[in-house]
């Protein structure tokens, strides 16, 4: 989140016209999540029919409690689902993806390229897509306002697929069904905890790229994106680590933060004496958050922009061209290329905190509900997941430019003075005390991939049972929820010998 992962997706100049441009005012990446469609939605078009409808496509709601644990409110919401039939041998055999925290769309229940319906396909299983409430037009209340947003919640969520896989069970009068949930990013964990909490609803689950050691100060982010492209190239590494300490020492003068407006296309631009400290703070979250994009989803090949070499490798040729003396100019070179390979406007570049808290701060839901889903998942983060990914850990590439502070402000700025340092710290604790952390994890039936080149990885479970068949597998060379896209040509080899382990798990899991 993680968590594809979007933690995760506006890539690809062939996609923007049909996913839609990101908010001018808003970064490419918030918290990891990608601030359109996210993590593992965003600009995800492998094949030119994926859009195309489906036969024996429906789509549904569910009436489900507004709040889960309180017995005394009997108010209900409309969830919104989605069954795909296609594959169905009457077997009893059902899947489920799960969605998170973007609006759910026809996309992952009718491509036939994923790998998830590949295998619905091979066992003959019903398909079903669950929407996360408070996303999309799951919606319990009106908006998104506090105190509202506090029934969007990761415990609720978990006891709505309870509620959904039950009443569905009614419905479709499945007798002795075979349940496996799926799930990539945060909805990876909300399968891998849902297996832990309800191992009576479902046979098994897979759970991909799926934090389980929720965590505050996320600084293990910034060390894995540092190690990644220094595996990549040594070079590289130093250039980056020479751009941002440069840069950091330009923003401690006034005159250094004009030079800054002379190096980037800054909107606006730092103009003496009407600039804050959360500007500069958040010109450096939004220029670290184009590195963490690359990385975050490096080699996945899910869409046209990844396949033609959206990657960490030209990242670095980028930043080690030598025909570019500056090392700062290289670096908004990447930025343009970055933005040109997404399919996003070159420029400006997005540098008002007061702007970005605008769009953040507005509590209504828009028509397909992808920018409200920013605020969705920030709230997500503030008051339960944390997740906060800072780089004042100490010595590193990207020096101590996006403090603990930065993210603390956002939250309390964006829903009130009840959700400061105190709330953040207490409920981020609360969660890790609920559900055990990764080191506590347990769970029969359930295959916990990840890959080695997301930074989200060091949040999952390496815990091993095989006689439980709980089996976290480590991907290498792999990114962000990898395992779920369509195979290609010249993916990272890894891939398709733990897509095998994943398969072979699901044999098990359906007695086959």
């Amino acid at each position: 989140m993680m968590k594809c992962g979007k933690l995760l997706l506006v890539f690809g100049a062939l996609l923007a016209g049909s996913e839609g441009a990101r908010h001018p005012h808003l970064p490419p990446y918030l918290l990891g999540r990608p601030t359109s469609q996210g993590f593992v939605a965003h600009g995800d078009r492998f094949s030119e029919n994926a859009d195309t409808p489906i036969a024996n496509l429906t789509r549904k709601t569910v009436p489900q409690k507004v709040d889960n644990f309180d017995n005394t409110n009997n108010a209900m919401y409309d969830q919104h689902y989605w069954y795909n039939s296609n594959y169905t041998q009457g077997k009893g055999i059902v899947f489920l993806m799960i969605q998170g925290e973007a609006p759910a769309t026809d996309l992952w229940i009718q491509n036939p390229n994923y790998q998830y319906l590949k295998w619905a396909k091979e066992f003959g299983a019903d398909v079903f897509q669950l929407e996360h409430r408070c996303f999309g037009q799951s919606r319990p209340y009106k908006d998104l306002s506090y105190p509202n947003i506090k029934v969007c919640t990761m415990s609720q969520a978990i006891a709505d697929i309870h509620s959904f896989i039950g009443q569905m069970n009614i419905k479709y009068n499945f007798r002795n069904p075979k349940w496996i949930t799926f799930g990539g990013s945060y909805p990876g964990t909300l399968s891998a905890l849902f297996r832990q909490q309800h191992p009576e609803d479902t046979v098994g689950a897979v759970a991909s790229s799926a934090p389980l050691d929720w965590t505050l100060d996320f600084f293990e982010y910034a060390m894995v994106v540092e190690d990644v492209l220094k595996q990549t190239s040594t070079d590289c590494w130093q250039n980056v680590n020479d751009a941002f300490y440069k840069m950091q020492q330009l923003s401690l003068t006034k005159q250094g933060i004009q030079q800054l407006n002379g190096y980037f296309d800054l909107s606006p631009p730092f103009v003496d004496g009407q600039y804050t400290q959360h500007d500069i703070d958040n010109f450096f979250a939004n220029l670290y958050g184009f590195f963490q994009g690359v990385v975050q989803y490096t080699y996945d090949g899910r869409n046209a922009a990844t396949l033609n070499g959206l990657n960490v490798q030209q990242l670095c040729n980028k930043m080690n061209d030598k025909n570019v003396p500056d090392v700062i100019n290289r670096v908004n070179n990447t930025v343009n290329w970055i933005n040109q390979m997404n399919g996003d406007k070159v420029g400006p570049f997005q540098n008002s905190y007061k702007d970005m808290m605008a769009v953040l701060a507005n509590v209504t839901y828009d028509n397909s509900g992808d920018l409200a889903a920013n605020r969705g998942w920030m709230w997500l983060c503030c008051n339960e997941l944390g997740a906060l990914q800072t780089t004042d850990q100490g010595r590193n590439i990207f020096q101590q430019t996006v403090p603990m502070g930065y993210f603390i402000d956002m939250c309390t700025d964006m829903f009130g003075p009840d959700v400061g340092i105190k709330f953040i710290r207490d409920n981020n604790k609360q969660t890790l005390y609920k559900y055990g952390g990764a080191d506590n994890y347990q769970a029969t039936n359930v295959v916990l991939p990840n890959g080695a080149f997301d930074p989200w990885h060091v949040l999952g479970t390496y815990n091993n049972n095989t006689g439980n068949h709980m089996t976290p597998l480590l991907i290498q060379g792999a990114a962000h929820c990898s395992d779920m896209y369509p195979t290609y040509a010249g993916e990272p080899a890894d891939l398709q010998r733990n897509r095998d382990i994943i398969h072979k798990e699901l044999k098990y899991f359906l007695g086959l």
